[in-house]
């Protein structure tokens, strides 16, 4: 079998960005994992479905639908979870 340094070097290229996306905040998929009150933020409004806090670089918050959500005043990281603030 030949070697092959250019698959040594994509491969650990992969492992690199595979690294990244898991430890740097707000890479993660988690919608609501934050690190400081500052990751955190109110997405909707009181009365859209799904309101509420998530990351603040969270890309798939979708507002509307039928149900109903009361949403908070603010937010802020919790044991490194996005927590409504009401009232």
């Amino acid at each position: 079998m030949p070697e092959c340094p250019p698959c040594i070097l994509i491969i650990i290229a992969l492992l690199i960005v595979l690294l990244i996306y898991a430890f740097v905040p707000g890479t993660r998929t988690d919608p609501k994992a934050c690190a400081t009150n500052e990751d955190c933020a109110v997405f909707g409004e009181t009365g859209d479905c799904n309101c509420g806090c998530f990351n603040t670089n969270y890309r798939f918050w979708t507002g509307g639908g039928d149900c109903f959500c009361l949403a908070p005043s603010s937010c802020e990281c919790v044991d490194g979870v996005c927590e409504g603030v009401f009232g």
